[in-house]
């Protein structure tokens, strides 16, 4: 994203990696798919157009319970992102660049590596540039990078930086060094994932499952599930195994949810 100044020139938008921003299409996109479940789960377990309506109202804060999962793919690519930039920027210090000068030439890779819209590491390369010429303190730029993006690789990177600069480190091995551990992190949890793919698979199917039995066996013998959706005693009975079943998918969900 772009800012135009008056006189024609484009200044890079500081991206804030803490909070999600939807576009008008995206929140409502998001917002169809949890009133649209909300108003499915309703009618299968009560069947009932004044609680189907209520719980589609329901479905309309999808938006913000989904912003968290969003955040963390966005910092998720951003490491990916930052790694190519850590590469580029060590082949440019080893070819005798000054950082400044490094920092320059890796812009214009990303660019290339990253045509079109612009991606977040293009936008903070953008930025780092952009305050160079500003003549700010590279640190202070890595530094604020860092606190914003969120990434717990890129904020070790941003003190290692730190402690070269002061004490006239070996800057190239600091950023090789990064750039491997970052592939390393990524290389294991893609590893852990590919292991887990199965296992969440059947988590999926096991908290669809109860949805099912509900449709078939209401289908299959109407008569016989008839009192659970007339009478008080049958609506508390499908609101308590809607509850357990709630509970159940977060329990699994958080025991899917591997975080290193």
């Amino acid at each position: 994203m772009y800012l135009k100044f008056f006189n024609g020139k484009e200044k890079p938008v500081i991206n804030v990696y803490d909070k999600y921003n939807y576009g008008f299409f995206e929140w409502l996109l998001y917002a169809f798919i949890g009133s649209f479940a909300m108003a499915i789960t309703a009618w299968i377990f009560y069947k009932n157009m004044v609680v189907v309506c209520f719980s589609f109202a329901i479905g309309l804060f999808y938006p913000s319970l989904k912003k968290k999962s969003l955040l963390e793919k966005k910092r998720n690519i951003l490491r990916l992102q930052f790694k190519d930039m850590l590469y580029y920027l060590g082949a440019s210090l080893s070819a005798g660049k000054s950082v400044e000068q490094a920092f320059i030439t890796v812009n214009s890779t990303l660019k290339s590596l990253y045509p079109g819209k612009k991606s977040d590491i293009v936008i903070e390369s953008d930025l780092i540039i952009s305050r160079l010429r500003m003549n700010e303190n590279i640190e202070d730029i890595i530094r604020d990078f860092a606190e914003r993006s969120g990434v717990e690789e890129i904020q070790h990177f941003s003190d290692v930086f730190s402690v070269c600069k002061r004490t006239g480190g070996n800057l190239i091995d600091v950023v090789r060094t990064t750039s491997r551990m970052i592939s390393e992190h990524i290389e294991i949890k893609q590893e852990i994932a590919t292991n887990f793919a199965g296992k969440k698979q059947e988590q999926r199917i096991l908290s669809i499952s109860p949805f099912a039995m509900v449709v078939f066996i209401s289908y299959m013998s109407g008569d016989f599930m008839e009192p659970l959706f007339s009478t008080s005693i049958g609506r508390i009975i499908m609101t308590v195994s809607l509850i357990l079943i709630a509970i159940g998918a977060l329990i699994s969900n958080r025991i899917m949810d591997i975080k290193f």
